[in-house]
């Protein structure tokens, strides 16, 4: 008997499983590429311009880039590594 015909044999096992292939990774890659976005978003929030010794520039002490953008960009982290670790 080869492996292409069918057995009414109750002792032969079927390898009927249907293998969706790559289906589920279109999530996974969706996932991680938001969360790449996150941290992309949140280091361009982080960035701007600094203290000089001419100048004092108080916007480095601004809400975004103190506390938004760090969060963004760990909210981006942790999605990278659910979108690793997610089942189907």
């Amino acid at each position: 008997m080869n492996c292409y015909s069918k057995s009414n044999d109750p002792s032969v096992k079927s390898n009927n499983t249907t293998h969706s292939g790559n289906s589920g990774s279109y999530s996974h890659r969706l996932i991680i590429a938001v969360a790449c976005l996150f941290i992309i978003i949140g280091y361009i929030l982080m960035s701007g311009s600094a203290n000089t010794q001419q100048a004092f520039n108080p916007d480095i002490f601004s809400t975004t880039r103190i506390v938004i953008a760090p969060m963004l960009c760990m909210a981006g982290y942790l999605l990278i590594i659910v979108g690793i670790l997610w089942k189907k």
